[in-house]
């Protein structure tokens, strides 16, 4: 047994001495490789000169030198590049507050953290970042980084304050009265240190209000009486929160729902007892098409203020929505009783008979509301864009559209004839009915009307009826009177009286005869034949009349009368006009003589705000028609009207409307320009650009 005892023992201590070995040899090459290593730079570079001999002191103190100036130059190296990186960032930086200021936060998200990569122990940048969460409301980042910048710098006053305004939105006010304290141990500015104070103070009494307010039974506050004067503290913090509520009503002006509902939301944060805020943010929700919370808003208001009207309407409008029409009659009913307008109180009676009908009816109630919240859960489905090797090489198919089974069309138990054997219905029939102005109207053929059975066939009396009248200075034929004497035929004409034409003198004893007949007829009827002669002869005077009307030549119009001014068109060049109005109303009256020299007396007018928003295709045409006929002959100056003419609003709409002479004349326009060099290339390419290309 001993001598298996040793044998173990020695086979034993033997795998000890090899692992011991071992260990060794793996020692060696470690220090090898770190020798190396430091030898051979990984960097192929010169090797480090070695230190002297330390008894030579000329080659100790040279070396010394050398060092210093080496690590002089590290650090003049590092320094450079040290200032380079922060002045990239502070490039950054600025871009960045410029879009802050704009109110791009997600564009000044990204330059911040650029700047935070190119120099991150800066903690202004974090800060600023922080500010541009806080305007998003993400409140957890805004944290984050005023954190770190207080790890950078903590010194820096402005973390402190955005992390005091993130606690204070978030509702942890105990957090944002211990940021506002630390404020106070580290600025040493007045304006600083007085904005904390109120800061502090508002605090504090929203603290002290939460405090007190624990215990009660009621969930809402009761309103101080109206007579009662509000606290100083307490008028100044709603005195801020105004100042949201009307950066919110500017926002909803604009239609900018989602920042308006983010505005009134901090109004809220900073005092929640104004029922206007909260109907405010209802009408945001309400465009939204979020009504859950719009009407909580509107409930929320009508608990803080029940005399206030709008909140009841706004939740009528939701709850008709939803289908509760009584409740939406109630509180419509409501709403008429508390709105002192006449033009609300007439609305919403108009609403309550609607609703009323809706409650007497028997259909069920529409859930509209389930479709509009879909987009709550809607994704965006975009268009798949395949590249042009996947796309399909097929030609797309014809289908020819046709009439598989005839339908028969019936009117009034009346079937209609297939449309082969129907009368087309003419052209005109149709503009005249679609009342089509495209110039292609033919012409609606006339229908002959025919009123001859309504008379004897022998009576002139239609023909006399719609005959023009006669006037003396007419010449007809010569009628001769059968009793007339011969003096009032013979008989020269005198120089005073004018003479009388035959015909006058014939009508009258008609008329005369005719008018004794009358007198006969009514006294008695003994003398039947010298109606019927009188009759007849009135009859023969009005067949010549008309004949003579027909024979007589129309009045030609000479050029003296062509030439003579129209009374109601000017003829003088009108003043400048002080507005648009005046002149548009000057230019229809003018002809072409004078609305060129009136175009050419406005040189040097603002002809674009003459010409205004009532710059039509029609102006526009005329215009470019008297510059280019009446302006290029007389070389005058067309340059200041064309520039004012292109800065119109509408000009882009108006050119593409412009006809193949227009734009002839705007091409002869600017190469007339060209030649007398009247403009700059940059004026003639702005021209061209928008009245041509």
């Amino acid at each position: 047994m001993d001598t298996i005892e040793s044998q173990l023992a020695v086979r034993n201590k033997c795998e000890q001495m090899q692992k011991s070995i071992k260990e060794l040899y793996e020692w060696e090459e470690q220090m090898k490789s770190a020798n190396t290593a430091k030898v051979q730079p990984a960097d192929n570079s010169e090797k480090k000169a070695l230190p002297p001999v330390r008894s030579d002191v000329k080659a100790m103190s040279k070396f010394s030198e050398d060092v210093a100036s080496l690590e002089k130059q590290d650090e003049a190296e590092s320094e450079s590049a040290k200032k380079k990186m922060m002045a990239d960032a502070e490039i950054l930086k600025e871009r960045g507050n410029k879009q802050c200021k704009l109110g791009n936060y997600q564009e000044a998200i990204e330059l911040y953290t650029q700047a935070i990569d190119t120099y991150g122990d800066n903690a202004a940048y974090y800060s600023n970042r922080a500010l541009c969460y806080m305007n998003m409301d993400l409140f957890d980042e805004c944290l984050a980084d005023c954190s770190t910048s207080i790890e950078k710098d903590p010194k820096y006053v402005k973390a402190y304050y955005r992390r005091m305004q993130a606690y204070e939105r978030l509702g942890e006010s105990e957090k944002a009265a211990a940021e506002c304290r630390q404020i106070l141990q580290l600025s040493q500015d007045e304006s600083e240190l007085n904005a904390t104070k109120r800061d502090l103070a508002r605090i504090e009494k929203r603290l002290s209000d939460a405090n007190s307010q624990k215990g009660a039974s009621s969930p809402g506050k009761e309103k101080p009486p109206k007579g009662a004067k509000m606290d100083p503290m307490l008028a100044l913090v709603k005195q801020e929160a105004d100042k949201y509520k009307e950066l919110g009503n500017k926002h909803l002006a604009r239609k900018d729902f989602e920042k308006a509902e983010r505005s009134y939301s901090k109004a809220i944060s900073l005092f929640g007892d104004e029922a206007i805020y909260y109907t405010n943010r209802s009408l945001c929700y309400w465009n939204l098409k979020d009504y859950d919370k719009c009407l909580a808003d509107c409930n929320k208001a009508i608990q803080l203020d029940e005399s206030y009207f709008r909140p009841y309407y706004r939740r009528m409008q939701v709850r008709e929505l939803r289908g509760a029409y009584q409740s939406a009659v109630e509180d419509c009913r409501k709403f008429i009783e508390l709105t002192k307008d006449d033009k609300q109180k007439q609305t919403a009676e108009k609403d309550l008979q609607r609703l009323e009908r809706l409650v007497k009816s028997e259909q069920p109630a529409k859930q509209a509301f389930v479709w509009s919240e879909i987009k709550k859960n809607a994704k965006l489905i975009k268009f798949i864009q395949k590249p042009p090797h996947l796309r399909s090489k097929k030609p797309l198919t014809r289908i020819p559209i046709k009439d598989v089974i005839p339908c028969p069309i019936a009117i009034d138990s009346r079937v209609l004839p297939p449309p082969s054997q129907r009368k087309s219905i003419p052209d005109a029939a149709i503009d005249k009915m679609f009342n089509n102005n495209t110039g292609e109207r033919l012409v609606e053929p006339k229908e002959e009307i025919n009123l001859e059975h309504l008379f004897p066939a022998h009576s002139n009396k239609l023909r006399n009826l719609f005959s023009p009248p006669t006037t003396p200075t007419e010449q007809r034929k010569p009628i001769t009177a059968p009793a007339a004497p011969a003096a009032a035929v013979v008989s020269p004409p005198n120089k005073t009286t004018p003479p009388v034409p035959v015909a006058t003198a014939v009508t009258k004893e008609a008329t005369n005869a005719n008018s004794k007949a009358k007198e006969g007829k009514s006294a008695s009827t003994a003398q039947p034949a010298q109606s019927t002669q009188n009759k007849i002869e009135k009859n023969k005077i009005n067949q010549g009349n008309q004949d003579t009307n027909e024979k007589r030549p129309k009045k030609v119009a000479t050029s003296d009368d062509a030439a003579q001014p129209s009374p109601m068109r000017p003829t003088t060049i009108p003043g400048a006009p002080k507005s648009s109005a005046q002149f548009y109303t000057t230019w229809s009256g003018l002809d072409e003589d004078l609305r060129y020299q009136y175009l050419k007396s406005l040189s040097g007018k603002p002809m674009n705000t003459l010409l205004g928003a009532s710059l039509s295709n029609e102006m526009l045409s005329e215009l470019l028609h008297i510059l280019h006929k009446r302006f290029i002959p007389d070389r005058a100056e067309v340059s200041h009207v064309l520039k004012e003419i292109v800065q119109n609003e509408s000009i882009g709409i108006l050119s593409l409307m412009m006809n193949k002479t227009d734009r002839d004349a705007v091409a002869a326009l600017l190469k007339y320009m060209e030649a007398n060099n009247s403009a700059t290339k940059e004026d003639l390419d702005r021209i061209r650009h928008k009245l041509i290309s």
